[in-house]
């Protein structure tokens, strides 16, 4: 477990995932052998390719609902009907491995004693369950697709106290520096200069009267 845990979250759903499915694969394996057995002791007893394909459906329809409902409960729930026609499409493909697999070893090499059927089913299931996981979480439970990240951060506003933010490139002018001129301010009323002048004058007008 502690080895799990330092796996990327991605490996860790990939193998909780496949341990989950092969659980539910393990039970519908069961139902599989059962009906199929069933069927060629009793009503097929020549026609082990027709018990094979109803033992399949019966099996197909018990692996949607474990696998909608465990292995892949946290995958976006599409429509029933969508979900399970892909489900079962799949696993016609699936079914059409095992079939090939099974007629192979019955009219191939003319084996069709019990245990051969038997062992010929089971290499059919392995390579069909290899096929059915990949294209079950490819295809039919699609894992929700990423929210995208926004490209650039949006501009915060200025808090009480903060100067508002300013755009690339702006350079704060330094006061008293070349780029921002000072100017002095001009005086209010007569200077002392022109004041003394003025009484000079007045003197000298007094004096020469």
């Amino acid at each position: 477990m502690r080895l799990v845990r330092l796996l990327p979250e991605r490996w860790r759903k990939f193998l909780r995932e496949a341990v989950t499915f092969g659980v539910v694969g393990g039970l519908n394996t069961v139902i599989n052998f059962a009906v199929f057995n069933a069927l060629i002791l009793t009503v097929f007893t020549d026609g082990q390719l027709k018990a094979n394909v109803a033992a399949s459906i019966v099996a197909t329809t018990t692996s949607y609902f474990m696998n909608r409902h465990w292995t892949y409960r946290d995958r976006p729930r599409s429509q029933l009907r969508r979900e399970y026609v892909l489900f079962f499409a799949f696993n016609a493909a699936g079914l059409v491995i095992e079939l090939a697999v099974l007629g192979a070893v019955k009219y191939g090499f003319g084996l069709t004693s019990v245990v051969a059927i038997n062992a010929a089913k089971a290499a059919g299931v392995a390579l069909g369950t290899i096929f059915r996981f990949w294209s079950y979480r490819t295809f039919v439970f699609k894992p929700a697709p990423r929210s995208a990240t926004p490209a650039t951060e949006p501009a915060r506003p200025a808090t009480v106290g903060q100067p508002a933010p300013q755009p690339r490139g702006h350079r704060p002018h330094a006061v008293g520096s070349a780029e921002t001129p000072t100017t002095r301010p001009e005086p209010i009323g007569p200077t002392l200069d022109e004041e003394l002048a003025a009484e000079l004058a007045a003197a000298e007008r007094t004096a020469a009267s």
